[in-house]
């Protein structure tokens, strides 16, 4: 049997996807006026971009953060937390 080791990874995300990362419940989109189609799709475009799968934990407290992982897709400024990923180590 061979073990595989990880590494941990973050990225810094926008507070209000958590409960679509971590829980994949989208519900909370579901006020946007396309039912939030454009946004899970953007969430599913940052993280394939980020190549690390999908996250595993976040940190405690927000901060307000201007420039996050996802201001290159035009996040705008926003409360964001730490987003922790499990990634496969080559050490």
């Amino acid at each position: 049997m061979t073990k595989t080791k990880l590494a941990t990874e973050s990225a810094v995300l926008p507070t209000h996807w958590a409960s679509y990362l971590l829980n994949g419940d989208a519900t909370s989109f579901s006020l946007n006026n396309d039912g939030g189609d454009a946004e899970i799709a953007l969430i599913d475009q940052v993280l394939d971009d980020l190549g690390f799968g999908s996250p595993v934990s976040c940190s405690n407290e927000s901060d307000f953060v201007k420039y996050h992982d996802a201001h290159y897709y035009g996040v705008l400024a926003g409360d964001c937390l730490t987003y922790y990923f499990l990634v496969p180590s080559e050490n």
